[in-house]
């Protein structure tokens, strides 16, 4: 459920904020792009880096990925709230100044820095689920696999769904409730796997 909704905050919500950005005047549009662009290298960086880190994993486990994921997702999810305008998932900005960033004035380069972010973390997630469900599923990993991708794709459609009725302060509070139930749970069933003594190690996907 937590990567349906960070699916749904990255490749739909975030960009129509930006778009909807009055105070980036004519670079609003392309900026889309350009966030979408540095979203794509977080995701490539993070990916190669931990989806090859099998060392890493069996001799520290995969919570340590996972709390670096979370917290680079926290500081995203923090600059979004404070750099980007609240009704901006809904509508344009234009004059009402209760809409308007909370702390800062809106920057082009924080907006930036928060897709890459956005890439970064997501790749912490989804290299280490996959490689905790092909560890504990091992001899029939297909089921276990179709399941995430529907509880995945369920989520997303519900976030995709409400995206157009809600502030965005309250989207990201969605968000962020969801990651730490999420990471919070990610631990304790990495745990169970290693504490169980037919878990031990862990089986590294090529």
């Amino acid at each position: 459920m937590t990567t349906g909704l960070e699916l749904n905050l990255y490749s739909g919500v975030y960009g129509t904020c930006i778009g909807n950005t009055k105070a980036f005047g004519e670079e609003a549009k392309s900026l889309i792009g350009i966030s979408g662009a540095f979203l794509g290298a977080g995701e490539i960086i993070g990916g190669a880096a931990f989806g090859l880190s099998g060392k890493l994993a069996n001799r520290h486990g995969r919570d340590p990925i996972i709390l670096f994921g979370f917290i680079v997702h926290m500081t995203a999810y923090y600059l979004i709230y404070i750099n980007l305008p609240q009704s901006s998932p809904i509508t344009e900005i234009v004059t009402d100044a209760s809409y308007y960033p909370v702390l800062i004035q809106s920057n082009k380069y924080v907006a930036v820095l928060c897709g890459f972010l956005l890439g970064l973390g997501d790749s912490c997630y989804n290299t280490q689920v996959y490689s905790l469900l092909g560890s504990l599923f091992s001899k029939d990993s297909a089921p276990a696999f179709a399941l995430f991708f529907f509880t995945q794709s369920m989520t997303a459609a519900a976030g995709f769904f409400y995206s157009t009725y809600l502030l965005l302060q309250w989207q990201l509070l969605i968000v962020v409730v969801f990651c730490v139930a999420g990471t919070l749970a990610f631990f304790q069933v990495e745990w169970m796997s290693t504490s169980h003594p037919s878990k031990k190690g862990y089986t590294q996907i090529n």
